[in-house]
């Protein structure tokens, strides 16, 4: 008899109901009645009485393939791999054709995130028996691994056509969805989980993260407080559901439930931290900062709640105390960018330029892209007469976001100070087309086309700013 169990694993493990073609092939032996006595030792979880039955099956029929396999699973269920492994590969060592244990031995690769491994375990086991649905299952789940994700749902869904009942599949089906943007594919994948296993709390509450993401709170929280009906444990959820009242702009339900959220889990950090925001965007700056200081205490990893605390800190006007959670943020992730940008600016305040271009460089080593460290580091140059550096980093700005308005702008005030008039001209024009009430590029333009002596556009700008500026 094989193991005919159903539990909710995030990677699918071989479980194959009533099959019992070993045994009603032959005559009840020995080692079958021990192997199915085993079973039931491993349905109560009895791991160790499950452990004696089946080698003293092994002893009874060293050939019984079946009770090398089960040993393998129940050594998977003690979360012991290594021992699961060597059970598994004795199992095709006695039956080279045994394909359900090249699917478990290919599980153990997922474990390991070998996802390369699992794939070929799998495929050797479907050309064995192209029906195994869970050799599909636990190859999308090793696609997903290695952030393939087309290829993850096409598993699934192959899967899923071999077997319409899996609860596990379309739970992890919903999740890739979601994982991909596609909330409501996800949805509908996860609402099928429930439908055949009502109790799958941790799908049910996929359910409501799903419809957060669509802007739907009031969905999100029907679902959260079901996932919490469902299993009490979820106390995640009750973080969740105050950030969906906070969306609703409902604080005080938010302050409810996010203070639900810490006595239930005092060394919850997400709701200390959200507790922050909530005051954050209320401009209650000191309870925020009150709040993400503690979220540092439960966390002391969190580097977001550092550097939340340096943003409540700076608007408090409490420069030192802001700029030594910076300083606590980047020592925690030294790759946080938007932190030495912060420090940057501070710098660039304080008209310490110097030191403001040489965290600006940190942001932009770590991060290449960030537009606002180019333009930040382009103001400091402008500010300390280096042209063409602020050029260079504000041409980059541009380059790599085109529809940025005040990027255009500062460019073209680099130019003009460079002597580079026409120059100038072309990136302040650029500013107008995105930003046609612009004041200051209006302003500018007027003034260098009267520098050019080209007096009817200088007129034109000069109407068109007084116009954007005060209505006429």
């Amino acid at each position: 008899m094989r193991l005919a169990l159903t539990r909710c694993f995030v990677a699918a493990v071989v479980f194959v109901a009533g099959a019992y073609y070993a045994y009603a092939q032959k005559s009840v032996s020995k080692a079958a009645k021990l192997n199915d006595e085993a079973i039931e030792y491993l349905r109560k979880e009895n791991f160790d009485q499950t452990v004696a039955t089946l080698t003293k099956a092994i002893q009874a029929d060293p050939k019984y393939a079946e009770s090398y396999f089960n040993m393998g699973f129940a050594y998977y269920c003690m979360n012991k791999y290594d021992d699961a492994d060597k059970w598994y590969r004795k199992t095709i060592t006695i039956d080279s054709n045994y394909a359900d244990a090249y699917v478990n031995i290919g599980l153990l690769y997922n474990h390991k995130k070998q996802y390369d491994e699992c794939i070929k375990w799998c495929r050797v086991a479907l050309a064995k028996d192209s029906s195994l649905s869970n050799a599909y299952a636990n190859m999308g789940v090793a696609y997903t691994g290695m952030g393939r994700r087309q290829e993850a749902v096409e598993c699934y869904q192959k899967s899923l056509s071999m077997d319409t009942a899996s609860v596990v599949v379309y739970a992890n089906l919903g999740n890739l969805y979601n994982e991909m943007g596609k909330y409501r594919e996800g949805i509908a994948c996860l609402k099928k989980a429930v439908e055949l296993y009502p109790q799958y709390a941790s799908a049910i509450y996929s359910i409501g993260l799903a419809y957060a993401k669509l802007g739907m709170p009031e969905d999100a929280i029907k679902y959260y407080r079901k996932a919490i009906d469902t299993d009490a444990r979820l106390i995640t959820a009750y973080n969740d559901i105050g950030s969906a009242y906070a969306s609703m702009m409902e604080y005080g339900k938010a302050v409810e439930y996010f203070m639900q959220s810490v006595n239930k889990a005092p060394k919850y950090a997400d709701a200390y931290h959200n507790m922050g925001m909530l005051y954050y965007e209320r401009h209650k700056y000191d309870s925020a900062a009150f709040w993400f200081k503690r979220a540092t205490y439960i966390d002391p990893d969190n580097a977001q709640s550092y550097y939340a605390c340096g943003i409540a800190n700076y608007m408090l006007g409490n420069r030192k105390e802001a700029m030594d959670w910076y300083e606590k943020t980047v020592k925690v992730n030294p790759r946080h960018a938007t932190a030495f940008n912060s420090m940057g600016y501070m710098y660039y305040e304080d008209k310490a330029y110097e030191k403001a271009i040489e965290k600006y460089n940190k942001a932009i080593e770590v991060s290449p892209k960030y537009v606002d460290a180019y333009s930040n580091r382009g103001n400091a140059y402008l500010r300390m007469k280096k042209y063409s550096a602020a050029i260079g980093d504000y041409g980059e700005a541009v380059r790599m976001d085109p529809k940025r308005a005040d990027s255009h702008y500062s460019l073209g005030v680099a130019y003009y100070l460079a002597g580079k008039k026409r120059e100038a001209i072309g990136e302040l024009e650029k500013a107008v087309q995105l930003k046609p009430d612009y004041v200051d590029a209006l302003h500018n333009l007027s003034v260098i086309y009267d520098e050019l002596g080209e007096k009817a556009k200088a007129q034109a700008y000069r109407d068109k700013a007084d116009s954007a500026e005060f209505g006429n």
